[in-house]
């Protein structure tokens, strides 16, 4: 599996826990280390954070940012 698949998948059972767990990373009081997409729907940036808890507010976390 390629390293972009490997983060994509797990940045998709991070985001799955979160939502099934029904709180973010910062209410649980950690943060892993997994690169998260984001799209900024003001700007039409998208880019890759460090962590989920790194992605601004108001930005969307997106599976992956187009090429």
């Amino acid at each position: 599996m390629s390293k972009v698949k490997f983060r994509l998948f797990a940045a998709t059972l991070v985001l799955a826990s979160v939502f099934v767990l029904g709180a973010t990373q910062k209410e649980a009081g950690a943060c892993i280390d997994v690169i998260t997409p984001a799209y900024n729907p003001a700007t039409g940036e998208c880019r890759e954070f460090a962590t989920p808890c790194s992605v601004p507010k108001g930005w969307i976390k997106v599976a992956s940012c187009p090429a």
